[in-house]
């Protein structure tokens, strides 16, 4: 009975000191660590936010706007408008809200708490770019009552498009400010795989997006947009070494998104026969650039013959552009032209195409640019565009232009399922299933979102 006793009492001893000698560190698992720091998040959150817009976005935006074509199973239902609530849950919840914007949002608070506001001002550029993706694609979306995780059960409710808008130009602004902050505790450095934390950079992308975001309120600002778009070039890009790209890694993870689809899903895609002919009108080098070949798929017609996807933007380590010199430049000659100033809309034309064919490879002697010039006497806002589209393959703005604009003039396709091209996408179908009561309804993809219509 001693010994029993003895026993039991050493066994309350041991569970009684546990915490004593067993090391509490035991149960932490060190590949899943609860606290990340901010040179750990900068990097995920760039990758994130290119591998999404250079990915399904891409493809979706961009085969509407006949750069490109789908011509198999999935891919050919979008040529001709055939696209489900269930085919944006993917790009909404896997990558634009988690990881992305809830990250970025992780990010900003870091900066905030530990006083490093050049932290702060990069993470705010990239939530007003993910934040201005999100609206642009969809119109209304969560971001106010968004990312609090469950102390909102999950179901934020919807800021409206011109509440968004005004967000963006708030991060935006913030964002320089923090950026020129004279001290900050931490500032990024080469995790900053963009830009290697050279702030100066960021704050030129800071303008650079102002000056786009102003224009697509051109319909409900008027004026007021393209003059808001001239003062913010002020303090922007100056050259193509300027651009705000993300560029791949041979390693298949890390790889770029249209080579990646091209690997899983090969002949989904080829050239667009409306591109390939504005191309081939005016014996466009940058042809060879885009494509492997001369032969296009007219719209909703698939043509297992025509050319694909060139190595300079399917290859593994092909960039994807986030903001350019090039559309800095058009950008310029768009709202030049809008406020009647012709001679410097045809000069920032100019450069553009200039900017865009160094930028490829295919300047050469300047022989084809030369034939290709405008001046204040032949610049049309059709020709801005129209070049702005020709300069901008794989990238989504086309479509934000396109619905500005209604450059370029795109005939439906063959066997569309939609009264015109799409001008927005569905909601997910998450978001329907567990936050109806906040999502707007009764929309199609027809249907213009808040800075698409002029009322």
């Amino acid at each position: 009975m001693k010994k029993i006793i003895i026993s039991i009492l050493f066994i309350g001893v041991l569970f009684s000191s546990c915490e004593k000698w067993i090391d509490p560190s035991m149960n932490v698992d060190p590949n899943n660590p609860k606290e990340v720091a901010m040179a750990q998040l900068v990097a995920p959150i760039e990758a994130n936010l290119a591998y999404t817009v250079g990915g399904e976005l891409a493809r979706w935006n961009c085969v509407w706007m006949q750069q490109i074509a789908g011509i198999q199973s999935q891919s050919a239902e979008n040529d001709i408008y055939i696209f489900g609530e269930s085919d944006a849950d993917n790009v909404w919840s896997y990558n634009l809200y988690a990881p992305g914007m809830i990250s970025t949002k992780i990010l900003m608070e870091k900066a905030v708490a530990e006083n490093s506001p050049h932290y702060a001002g990069i993470a705010k550029i990239l939530m007003a770019y993910q934040l201005a993706v999100t609206t642009d694609q969809w119109g209304d979306v969560p971001y106010s009552d968004a990312l609090k995780g469950a102390s909102n059960e999950f179901k934020p409710k919807y800021d409206t498009q011109e509440k968004i808008y005004t967000t963006i130009f708030t991060l935006l602004n913030e964002a320089i400010t923090d950026l020129g902050a004279a001290n900050s505790t931490f500032s990024p450095d080469a995790e900053d795989l963009i830009f290697a934390g050279d702030l100066d950079m960021w704050n030129r992308t800071a303008y650079a997006l102002k000056a786009r975001y102003s224009l697509h309120l051109a319909k409900k600002k008027g004026a007021t947009a393209y003059t808001d778009a001239l003062t913010a070039l002020t303090n922007t890009y100056t050259s193509n070494d300027d651009d705000f790209k993300f560029v791949f890694s041979s390693a298949y993870n890390n790889s770029n998104p249209i080579f990646q689809s091209e690997q899983e899903r090969s002949g989904y895609y080829t050239a667009s026969a409306t591109y390939i002919n504005m191309l081939t009108a005016k014996n466009d080098p940058r042809m060879a650039v885009y494509f492997d070949g001369t032969v296009g798929t007219k719209p909703g017609e698939p043509n297992p013959n025509a050319a694909v996807i060139g190595p300079a933007y399917a290859s593994d380590v092909s960039p994807v552009y986030l903001m350019s010199y090039v559309e800095v430049k058009f950008i310029e000659a768009e709202a030049s032209f809008a406020t009647n100033d012709k001679l410097r809309a045809a000069n920032a034309y100019n450069e553009g195409l200039k900017a865009s064919l160094q930028r490829e490879g295919v300047y050469g002697d300047g022989s084809w640019f030369n034939t290709q010039k405008e001046t204040d006497a032949t610049i049309t806002l059709e020709k801005i565009m129209n070049q702005k589209y020709l300069s901008s393959f794989l990238q989504i703005e086309t479509w934000t232009d396109w619905r500005r604009t209604g450059f370029p003039a795109l005939v439906k396709a063959t066997g569309a399922v939609t009264s015109e091209i799409p001008r927005r996408l569905l909601y997910p179908a998450d978001e329907r299933l567990y936050n109806g009561e906040n999502m707007p309804t009764g929309l199609t993809l027809t249907n213009r979102v808040w800075w698409d219509s002029a009322n």
